[in-house]
């Protein structure tokens, strides 16, 4: 489901142990329409390619200098979106870090998008989704509340979201989990952005996150979550 859409960089950034990149990458980027598990934005496979790069360790844990370096890479590599399903609780030495490391990354012409968190607080005190220029990612559930564990996204300056509760991906070993939180909204945010950028590839930050908002759909907690992502209506008002 997932090696027609998989592009390695590094074969030591290809083994995961943990499960969670896999399970991120086939929300982004799972081949559509083959019959098999789950399937991504992209109908006919010819929009978006995704790619690893591990910035933490077989426990899940990782320094900020870590991800930094894993951001700048991804940016010097050419993607398009850089997708960020991690996080921790931030200080104003981090945010400045992922300040300068966000906006390498958009010069370079990639669009920034991080997972809000899953401690029910203000994602305004987790980094890297508090860094300027960053859009970030509140979890609903199926009923578009948002989901228990999801930090809010008020005071984040792009914040927006995608479904979290119950969420069926690819994990290794040809095999298929269902999981919660930020992490897995995010990645929906990064595939349809992904191919709205290959639609557009100029489109900016600012660009894309204003018609995401404007294409979204109201939560039951639309100040605490953003609007939630419609992936048909933002194409749709792309390509008008």
């Amino acid at each position: 489901d997932l090696t027609a859409s998989f592009k390695s960089l590094k074969s030591r950034h290809d083994n995961d142990p943990k499960g969670h990149g896999t399970y991120c990458a086939g929300i982004a980027a799972a081949v559509s329409n083959n019959g098999k598990g789950v399937a991504s934005f992209s109908q006919n496979n010819e929009f978006v390619k995704v790619t690893s790069i591990k910035v933490l360790n077989a426990m899940g844990m990782g320094s900020q200098k870590s991800i930094i370096d894993g951001i700048i890479q991804a940016a010097d590599s050419g993607a398009d979106v850089i997708s960020l399903s991690l996080g921790g609780r931030s200080n104003q030495s981090k945010q400045t870090a992922y300040k300068k490391a966000v906006k390498y990354a958009n010069k370079a012409g990639a669009i920034v998008v991080a997972a809000a968190g899953n401690s029910n607080r203000n994602a305004k005190e987790f980094a890297p989704v508090n860094a300027p220029g960053v859009i970030g990612v509140s979890a609903i559930d199926e009923e578009l509340n948002r989901a228990v564990f999801s930090n809010f996204v008020q005071d984040i300056d792009m914040g927006i979201a995608a479904p979290g509760v119950n969420i069926y991906s690819t994990i290794p070993g040809d095999k298929y989990a269902t999981l919660n939180g930020t992490s897995m909204a995010t990645p929906y945010v990064s595939g349809l952005i992904g191919l709205m950028k290959s639609i557009k590839p100029s489109l900016s930050t600012k660009e894309i996150y204003n018609i995401l908002s404007a294409s979204g759909k109201k939560t039951k907690n639309t100040k605490e979550t953003g609007k939630f992502i419609q992936p048909a209506e933002a194409i749709k008002m792309l390509t008008q």
